[in-house]
């Protein structure tokens, strides 16, 4: 595995992760007050070519798919991607600078548009996503739905990971996966150390991390709450779209989940006080 101290663009510190998130959230849930949307949304986390922050998934069937967070230098951007844009026989890119692109090269520019924007603060970056997906999903909305209340659960989870591991400050990885935290999600070292953060249903939290000779293995409940029910019916009954089942970037995803589906990952880890 990459060390993080020579791929720092795949990972984010603990300590900026639990502080990020709950910004850009709160943010995003100010402009769906303002201006309900006529669909539900997941929020993933996600650290994908220089950017770090939620990409928003819809319960609907889309071909752009919208990502909030900060770039490399810490500045807030939208990250607009679409997918299968342009009818097959539409014209096409053949050549860049005079550089004739081959059939694969076309295919990939032709298949995959994508579009970063800066904003000055978060307040702005936000407000821009929300009238992208006012655009992508013009209709009324029939009924105002809780939104990404479950995340809260999520982002507090990171915060107790924080506050357990503080000494080292860990780096974490996102694949921007659904359910991923149900896999777990990756903490490794500046030394060595490495350790996971996984939730187990119904509503358990587990914490492990191996910093020899020290070990932290810890588990708590979430709290479940009310609002994570959007009208009466649970949120996990939502069927967000798997992002996997669709050729949604240039790099594959798939493989993540084929390395960790049916693997044993209870291990017996033995927590030394003092």
């Amino acid at each position: 595995m990459t060390k993080p101290a020579t791929n720092r663009s795949a990972y984010a510190r603990l300590s900026e992760v639990k502080d990020l998130f709950p910004l850009i959230r709160g943010h995003l849930v100010a402009a769906s007050s303002r201006c309900p949307l006529a669909t539900a949304l997941d929020l993933l986390p996600i650290i994908e070519d220089g950017l770090f922050g939620y990409e928003l998934v819809a319960d609907r069937e889309t071909h752009t798919y919208l990502t909030i967070g900060r770039n490399a230098q810490g500045k807030p951007m939208l990250r607009k991607t679409s997918y299968g844009v342009g009818a097959p026989d539409a014209l096409q890119l053949v050549a860049v600078n005079g550089h004739l692109l081959s059939r694969s090269e076309r295919t990939a520019r032709h298949s995959i548009q994508r579009r970063d924007s800066l904003f000055p603060n978060w307040l702005a970056a936000a407000e821009s996503a929300w009238a992208q997906l006012l655009i992508l999903f013009p209709d009324r909305p029939r009924q105002t739905r809780a939104l990404f209340e479950k995340l809260r659960d999520f982002e507090e989870a990171l915060s107790i990971a924080h506050s357990r591991l503080v000494r080292w400050d860990p780096f974490i990885q996102f694949f921007g996966l659904p359910n991923e935290a149900q896999f777990g999600f990756a903490l490794t070292g500046l030394n060595g150390e490495h350790g996971e953060l996984i939730f187990q249903q119904p509503d358990i939290w587990t914490l492990r991390w191996n910093a020899p000779p020290e070990v932290v293995y810890e588990s708590w409940s979430a709290v479940v709450n009310a609002l994570d029910a959007c009208n009466g019916r649970a949120h996990c009954d939502i069927n967000f779209p798997d992002r996997r089942a669709h050729p949604r970037r240039a790099t594959d995803r798939g493989k993540f989940i084929a390395t960790c589906v049916g693997k044993e990952r209870r291990q017996t880890h033995v927590r030394r006080d003092g």
